[in-house]
């Protein structure tokens, strides 16, 4: 169990939609179907939740969110190892690219229903819980 702050784990959450982003381009550019670099391109275009969340609430409440501790020891949450041998080849096929995607979005969902769960006050609560519906 580690304690942070939420803002250290937003930070780590937009860390994860980068990277994610950055995945379905990496693929998109080495795809050999068309169908694929479609798919890919409209993932990309969709992995940005938590800015949209973010503005559903006052910057001062976003300020107060992130500075809300927390003693995470929610699901495993490390960015780089979410990512360590989930490479696709460039002839993957688009059911491929879905269960991978699938299970990209089953990490994230995991982690907001988490700390949605935790006693961190109405807010923070209310901001997990804008994620998971997004």
């Amino acid at each position: 169990m580690s304690v942070l702050t939420l803002g250290d784990l937003l930070d780590r959450l937009q860390a994860f939609e980068a990277r994610l982003e950055a995945y379905y381009a990496d693929l998109r550019d080495r795809a050999d179907r068309d169908g694929v670099r479609m798919l890919t391109y409209y993932l990309a275009r969709h992995r940005k939740h938590l800015p949209s969340a973010l503005e559903c609430s006052s910057k001062s409440d976003i300020k107060s969110i992130r500075r809300t501790p927390c003693r995470y020891n929610g699901p495993a949450f490390e960015v780089a190892q979410c990512f360590r041998g989930k490479e696709l080849p460039s002839s993957t096929s688009a059911p491929e690219l879905l269960d991978a995607a699938i299970g990209f979005a089953g990490i994230l969902a995991d982690v907001y229903r988490w700390v949605a769960g935790q006693s961190l006050g109405k807010k923070a609560s209310s901001l997990f819980q804008t994620l998971l519906k997004i």
